[in-house]
């Protein structure tokens, strides 16, 4: 089932089985949704069959990437059962509710997602509770992908990315260490991630820097004149992770991903690995009936002429300002309260 905000300037819409967010675009560019990836039932792993198949941007909740052996074979899908199982989802006054109980993770989710009055901006927030009478180790990740049309190789990623490492070196990412935006693929070739012509299969993670109080992330299709981006607490987020995927010559997804997880395997191979990196946790902790609650913002920009890339973000009172490479500046407005502890 789906679920549908609109405002004069966008749609919003939300796919109850699996708990995407599906569909973010311009109504004055309606063919053009950067959150069109969708994976068949065919392309999930072996434990997501029997539910929701990945879309849009999910939601990894109790784990990002694969469980354990034994993990598996008692049900538990990669990424988390949040993606993959039906939520409760309903619209009220210009936002929508939702509602997942993830009975084998032991986790409840409660979202609310609220479109502004006017301009193509939401804010989402999500309250995470551990129904168990456990303690458990955990990570959330968010996991917005980016597919065609919006999704080509002229398009460009910005974010306020530091050091990271190659996912295929979680083992030794600190001998192995990067930053932002040049990275080496498996061939030892240099290449830039922000809008990268090397076709090699990969994740790579960042830190979020360490001076700033919030993260942030754009995808720009020059194409388009479209820009994307995501605004969140340093705090509840501090992981960047910039998935690639080639078919032959021709970029298929790209992932913006930000969460608490820094090493993407389970959790038994998280601790006998690296539970900090570069001085960050690698995973989380969620004490028996403990509510945990996180936020971000989304925003969506016909950039015109004159837009290159992303240089920053800053959020002020109820405005977010987009600076572009050289003086090229947006100001977004929004008449929605901001989650509290984002900078103001």
């Amino acid at each position: 089932m789906k679920v549908v905000l609109e405002n004069d300037a966008c749609y919003l819409s939300v796919e109850s089985f699996g708990g995407a967010i599906i569909d973010f675009h311009l109504k004055n560019n309606p063919g053009v949704n950067p959150l069109s990836f969708a994976f068949t039932n065919d392309q999930m792993p072996v434990n997501n069959k029997q539910g929701a198949p990945y879309r849009g941007h999910f939601l990894c909740a109790g784990r990002w990437g694969q469980p354990s052996d034994k993990e598996i074979k008692c049900g538990i899908p990669n990424h988390g059962e949040a993606a993959n199982i039906d939520w409760q989802a309903s619209e009220i006054n210009n936002s929508i509710l939702m509602q997942a109980v993830c009975k084998k993770e032991g986790l409840q989710i409660e979202r609310k997602i609220e479109l502004d009055q006017q301009s193509s901006i939401f804010v989402v927030t999500e309250k995470f509770m551990n129904i168990n009478s456990l303690g458990r180790l955990w990570n959330v990740v968010q996991h917005p992908t980016l597919a065609a049309p919006f999704l080509d190789e002229r398009v460009i990623i910005n974010c306020n990315a530091t050091i990271g490492f190659d996912q295929a070196h979680y083992n030794n990412a600190e001998e192995k260490s990067i930053f932002f935006p040049d990275v080496i693929d498996d061939k030892n070739n240099q290449f830039n991630l922000k809008k990268p012509q090397t076709k090699y299969n990969s994740v790579f993670s960042f830190l979020v820097n360490h001076q700033d109080e919030f993260g942030w992330i754009t995808a720009f299709s020059p194409k388009y004149k479209l820009l994307l981006g995501y605004v969140w607490k340093r705090s509840d987020y501090p992981w960047i992770h910039l998935w690639q995927h080639w078919n032959e010559d021709t970029i298929s997804y790209r992932g913006i991903e930000f969460g608490t997880a820094g090493i993407h395997q389970p959790f038994e191979e998280i601790l006998n690995t690296a539970t900090k990196l570069f001085g960050e946790k690698t995973l989380a902790y969620i004490d028996a009936d403990e509510c945990v609650s996180k936020s971000y913002i989304s925003f969506l920009i016909d950039t015109g002429p004159d837009f290159s890339e992303t240089e920053n973000i800053s959020v002020a009172g109820s405005t977010i300002q987009i600076k572009g490479l050289g003086e090229k500046i947006f100001n977004l407005v929004t008449t929605m309260n901001l989650p509290d502890g984002l900078p103001k």
